[in-house]
């Protein structure tokens, strides 16, 4: 019976126990450790890609329906633009609308009754708007007949971020599914081909591997993701450029494939949408002996500007419209307006953008991390807290060998400031009127520029005494210029 093979702890005490019993306590710790050490190693042996993989893919479906439709920063626009492409509407027309079936009327009215062109905050949701009844009434009301007309702000994005989405809704079309099923398939799709991109960039990594990991699952970046937004792809298109060109800098000799594949991936990811082209200067990580000497190297550069430039340009003359023209320079706006005058005031732009800069930067880090909903859902501030001192502090502090040279991440943090440059510049130059003090960057762009600068001073050892003196050095002068200039603000 199960009772005489139980051993009392009066006889332990009086020690007429078996001897075995003795060992018990020992041999279960042994089993304990046993199995954690196998758990342990079966966890070290896994690629960080692949756990990326199962929590983005968990994390992302889940939320693709836990987020309700047009809840993304300017998601309507991108969703009238996705459903346009499977139409044959790559851009607007010559007044910058776009033609959608008369469905799209309910939606295109009600987000513009919210939308307040004088810039008081936007509501939480749809819910308890007039007008508003459920997502499913508001999105599939297929007894209207004919077309509806609606303008795109989003018209001089480049419909190659649009293509995932536009296959969601292609496929959901061929099967006959509602509107509100082809938005969610769109959502998946862009959320899918995101992923993949994601996870080849840091397969791909040479090296930081998990700073690649740890950026793309921010939740900002997430609720891109999760969305019809073309931002996922302009995100993911930049990781996976900036992870192949390292990878391809540490081979001895590159293949004609490989020259092909940095001159590709540039042309599709560096203009999905505007101000990332500064990402092509990565290119210059490639040493002349790998191309075949310094001709053919030159030439390879130049071959990637300008495919940059080229596809540029397209899109640009390709989206560009009459009315949106006339508007511009009856606004006194426009792109030729605003690139004449960052290049006759170039002090003058320098100073609006510092005074951003200075204004709202934690602003800016705090989108990066995660301001949710149309930027209006904050996560708590722990979380931030976290996310810039345990996260970074961790993640940055992986110990792994790693020998870049000087000159290497001087290129990297000098690609991260360029492209925030290029980056302000484009959006001053699409959305403010000319002489503007504003410069409309917002966190959710930035994942890109913070990876190239954290890799930039990726694997350094502080503990090294010249790079700790520099580093605090630089910490301490960076206090006193602050505090000076914020005296110097309020008593000059």
């Amino acid at each position: 019976m199960l009772t005489d093979e139980l051993t009392t702890g009066a006889e332990l005490r009086q020690g007429t126990a078996p001897l075995a019993a003795y060992d018990q306590p020992k041999t279960c710790d042994s089993l304990v450790r046993r199995c954690w050490r196998r758990v342990r190693a079966t966890l070290s042996g896994v690629r960080i890609e692949y756990i990326y993989l199962v929590i983005v893919l968990a994390w992302g479906l889940a939320q693709v329906f836990m987020v309700p439709p047009l809840q993304v920063p300017d998601e309507e626009a991108h969703w009238y633009r996705s459903w346009a492409i499977t139409d044959g509407q790559l851009t607007a027309d010559a007044q910058g609308m776009l033609t959608l079936p008369a469905y799209f009327r309910p939606i295109y009215q009600l987000v513009n009754r919210i939308e307040d062109p004088a810039g008081s905050p936007l509501p939480v949701s749809l819910v308890g708007q007039p007008g508003f009844t459920t997502y499913r009434a508001l999105f599939n009301q297929t007894e209207l007949r004919g077309t509806v007309r609606v303008d795109s702000h989003v018209r001089r994005y480049s419909p190659i971020g649009y293509l995932p989405q536009a296959v969601g809704i292609g496929l959901g079309r061929v099967v006959g599914a509602s509107p509100l099923t082809c938005f969610y398939m769109a959502r998946i799709m862009n959320l899918l081909v995101a992923v993949a991109l994601f996870f080849f960039a840091i397969r791909l990594a040479p090296f930081g591997k998990q700073l690649y990991a740890f950026l793309a699952l921010l939740p900002m970046t997430m609720f891109e993701l999760t969305s019809v937004a073309c931002d996922a792809l302009t995100l993911a298109g930049a990781f996976f450029f900036t992870a192949l060109v390292l990878n391809l800098s540490r081979r001895d000799v590159l293949r004609t494939a490989d020259i092909v594949s940095l001159l590709v991936a540039a042309a599709l990811f560096l203009n999905v949408k505007p101000g990332y082209w500064a990402l092509i200067f990565l290119l210059l990580l490639i040493r002349p002996r790998q191309i075949g000497g310094a001709v053919k190297y030159w030439c390879f550069v130049a071959s990637g500007l300008a495919v940059v430039v080229a596809v540029f340009l397209l899109v640009l003359l390709s989206t560009s419209t009459v009315s949106a023209d006339l508007t511009a320079s009856a606004a006194g706006a426009g792109v030729s307006g605003q690139a004449h005058f960052i290049l006759h005031h170039p002090l003058g732009f320098a100073s609006v953008l510092w005074e951003n800069v200075s204004a709202t930067m934690m602003g800016w880090v705090e989108q990066s991390i995660g301001l949710l909903g149309w930027l209006q859902i904050p996560l708590p501030q722990t979380f931030y807290l976290f996310v810039l001192v345990v996260g970074l502090t961790f993640f940055m502090g992986m110990d792994e060998k790693l020998t870049l040279q000087t000159w290497r991440r001087l290129l990297l943090g000098a690609v991260g400031v360029a492209m925030f440059l290029t980056l302000a510049i484009s959006v001053y130059v699409f959305l403010e009127p000319v002489g503007s003090a504003r410069v409309f960057l917002q966190g959710r762009y930035l994942a890109p520029i913070w990876l190239l600068l954290m890799l930039s001073v990726y694997g350094i050892r502080l503990v090294q005494q010249h790079w700790r003196v520099i580093f605090i050095t630089a910490v301490f002068l960076l206090m006193l210029a602050q505090n000076f200039h914020t005296l110097m603000a309020y008593y000059r």
